[in-house]
């Protein structure tokens, strides 16, 4: 018997605790379950015209906020622009320097000599001179004069030959934009 009693007791006190909660959230009012305040149309006009102002500056600042974003990424493309454009300006400077430094008469002593002499001599010459020489002869003369030459020399004058080529047409394309 003294069992049950305990039970009872112990069921009625699990009872209770769960009920508390619930009646606590009863208890206590929401403010959605609050009747609408009696406000007329006038009041309302006014609220609005109260905080016009400052929406209109809150929205002022925000534009201003994202323009002054904008305007910093903008210049920082135009310094990626700046920059690569004076990279470009180097790179015509080093073509140009690249051409001139094989002038026409010294293309064709080149010319005239045999295959074999001609990549001797080239060897121990820059390979930039070397490079603007082999690409002011005929292809079949620069072809066979490469082959004369050590493979690794004739990589490196290939390598540069190719790299002023496509600047050319790098530089082709610029002024075509232009």
């Amino acid at each position: 018997m003294m069992r049950t009693g305990l039970y009872a007791t112990l069921a009625a006190a699990g009872m209770l605790s769960a009920a508390a909660p619930a009646a606590a959230q009863t208890a206590t009012a929401s403010i959605l379950d609050a009747p609408m305040p009696d406000a007329s149309i006038a009041d309302i006009e006014r609220f609005c015209s109260n905080i016009t102002d400052a929406a209109r500056e809150r929205r002022y600042s925000l534009q201003k906020a994202e323009l002054e974003s904008l305007r910093e990424e903008i210049e920082m493309k135009m310094k990626i622009l700046e920059d690569k454009r004076t990279e470009l300006k180097e790179w015509v400077e080093r073509r140009d320097t690249y051409s001139s430094a094989a002038n026409d008469d010294l293309v064709e002593v080149y010319a005239k000599m045999r295959p074999d002499a001609a990549a001797q001599r080239m060897e121990k010459l820059p390979a930039e001179l070397s490079a603007a020489l082999l690409s002011k002869l005929k292809a079949r003369s620069a072809g066979t004069i490469l082959n004369e030459m050590s493979p690794e020399r004739a990589a490196m004058v290939t390598v540069i030959m190719s790299a002023a080529a496509d600047k050319d047409q790098g530089a082709e394309n610029q002024e075509a934009v232009q």
